[in-house]
């Protein structure tokens, strides 16, 4: 009697669905895209039915700066560098190699559902609903954490735009919404927010350690970057850009530790060694 190979996954539903995929991909895209550039730039329109104050992306410079209110120019970076590097992934859906498609596709929904809820996050932040743009956040995070889960050795062009940067993202902006949400400029609050920054440190230790993924590192450490730049603009006399800093130096460091080595091929993938340790198992199916 024949037995099913419990190690292969049906791709017939991706591979049938290719075309949606980049149909769905590229507006989604593009909706994102759209929007936090003009609302970047523009506040929304006012809706005089409504109290919520508006205002753009970056326009709480001067209102709520809180204890993880990060540098504005480090943040635009960040994302014009992400939307580069989503644009070399979204055209691998195109590529005549099959494989890449195929590589390109088993993210896809994630990926769609990314950007749905970073615009979602876009127009409620800009509108001043902070509790519901916070929760689009939490949304985010968990089905980035479940696209990690599923994909954690994905090929780099496809981890790092459609996996690692928008997963550190949505973590380090979750910090910042809910401080702004809560209002956090007290110096009880501000206590408390000198507490919650060693996150990052536990965050991305937990990827170098357990994943080696020094993808997630090195974008944790731009944003701590950021923070630091941010916060030591507004209170010299302070912690938090002191922990900022602190903890960016570190990650940076052991992100480098491992990705030297495992860019110049010194160790094993660890694709290579998923392929050997199942060998015997395929063998016996």
């Amino acid at each position: 009697m024949a037995f099913g190979n419990p190690f292969s996954r049906d791709r017939e539903g991706t591979q049938r669905n290719i075309m949606g995929y980049k149909i769905a991909t590229i507006l989604s895209f593009l909706l994102n895209l759209v929007f936090t550039v003009m609302y970047s730039l523009h506040a929304p329109a006012k809706n005089h039915k409504h109290t919520h104050w508006n205002h753009t992306i970056y326009g709480l410079q001067d209102h709520d700066y809180t204890a993880f209110s990060p540098s504005y120019v480090f943040v635009s970076i960040y994302w014009v560098t992400l939307f580069i590097l989503q644009i070399g992934y979204i055209w691998h859906l195109f590529s005549d190699n099959a494989a890449n498609v195929k590589a390109a596709a088993s993210v896809g929904s994630h990926f769609i559902a990314f950007n749905l809820l970073q615009f979602a996050w876009v127009h409620l932040w800009t509108r001043s609903h902070w509790w519901f743009s916070e929760l689009m956040l939490v949304l985010n995070w968990t089905n980035l954490v479940a696209l990690y889960l599923r994909h954690p050795k994905s090929p780099r062009w496809v981890h790092l735009p459609a996996v690692a940067m928008p997963l550190v993202w949505v973590e380090f902006a979750i910090f910042w919404n809910g401080a702004v949400m809560v209002h956090c400029s007290s110096l009880a609050c501000r206590i408390l927010a000198n507490i919650a920054i060693w996150n990052f440190l536990v965050f991305a230790a937990f990827f170098l350690l357990v994943f080696k993924d020094y993808q997630v590192g090195l974008a944790t450490s731009f944003l701590l970057a950021g923070l630091g730049v941010g916060q030591f603009a507004t209170k010299i006399f302070a912690l938090q850009w002191i922990f900022a800093f602190t903890i960016m130096g570190v990650v940076f460091i052991s992100s480098l530790l491992i990705a030297v080595p495992s860019i110049f091929g010194k160790e094993e993938s660890s694709d290579a060694v998923v392929d050997r340790e199942r060998a015997p198992l395929l063998e016996d199916a």
